[in-house]
């Protein structure tokens, strides 16, 4: 039984999250300004880039450590 347990943190403390980041400096820093027909738009805080375009970065989460 602990077996099990001690498996389902391992592979939950190792599951990937996705960030979104600025393309032009690369911050996280992102906050979802409109969503009409032009489709979504995101707008940065540190550089003031507003725009359809973000990098989706995948990183690992390490909540258990």
């Amino acid at each position: 039984m602990i077996s099990i347990l001690a498996r389902r943190k391992e592979k939950k403390a190792k599951t990937p999250r996705k960030v979104l980041t600025c393309p032009q400096c690369g911050s996280a820093d992102l906050y979802y300004e409109a969503a009409l027909i032009t489709g979504y738009k995101y707008h940065c805080k540190k550089c003031n880039y507003i725009g359809a375009f973000v990098i989706e970065k995948e990183i690992e989460d390490d909540a258990g450590e």
